[in-house]
């Protein structure tokens, strides 16, 4: 009796302790996981469910193991926020498999990524055939977004009869403070014409800047810091 005693108590103590760990971690972490998050989940899931059926295990133990797991978490998340050479070292980076219509075998070997995989990902976007497809970006969780060439899209500006021209993707000029400057050289801009309609925002530094983008067509957009 009293081992089933130990088994419930150490249960109630671990969903308190996990309960926790999901307020302060917040709800992006659980949506769509990374591979590392996803590493994390399934060590914090072992960590608890080994505890809760060792005897010699007590609830005070499992309290302090997923807090010490869940402060580790929480510090690479920080960075993670702060950093973008972390973030890419935790998270990886999107990578463009179709590109203006055409694979990219390179970036699909590198992902290990075979053609049956990347059928099967864009028939669950709804679209069947790899000749609707203008650019498919495979995201750091697994999933994939598509942007369709433009018969096979939603309606665009020119089937309104408005004037515009469809299938670009924005180019990131900043991110989190800091200047994209390989991208600021395929979109064909100068650092000192950035510069320049920054300042006409009332923004000094890169630093002031969250997020920018650059569209041929809608121009540049800025969003600062709050």
């Amino acid at each position: 009796m009293s081992h089933y005693l130990h088994i419930t108590v150490d249960l109630l103590f671990g969903f308190a302790g996990l309960f926790v760990f999901n307020q302060v971690l917040g709800k992006a972490h659980f949506s769509k996981l990374t591979p590392f998050e996803f590493v994390a989940i399934l060590v914090l899931g072992d960590l608890v469910g080994n505890a809760v059926y060792q005897p010699d295990v007590t609830a005070a133990q499992i309290v302090y193991g997923i807090l010490i797991w869940g402060l580790i978490i929480y510090a690479i998340g920080r960075l993670t926020l702060k950093s973008k050479k972390m973030r890419t070292l935790f998270e990886g980076e999107p990578s463009i498999v179709i590109r203006r219509g055409h694979l990219q075998y390179d970036v699909m070997r590198r992902n290990m990524l075979d053609l049956d995989q990347l059928l099967s990902m864009l028939r669950q976007q709804g679209y069947f055939s790899l000749r609707e497809i203008e650019y498919a970006v495979l995201e750091t969780n697994g999933m994939i977004s598509v942007l369709p060439k433009r018969p096979y899209g939603p309606p665009t500006r020119a089937d309104l009869g408005l004037h515009g021209v469809g299938g670009r993707v924005p180019i990131t000029l900043i991110l989190d403070g800091r200047l994209q400057s390989d991208n600021l050289g395929k979109a064909s801009l100068s650092e000192p014409w950035l510069k320049q309609q920054l300042a006409d925002r009332g923004i000094t530094s890169y630093e002031g800047v969250l997020y920018a983008d650059w569209d041929p067509e809608e121009g540049l957009f800025v969003m600062p810091h709050q």
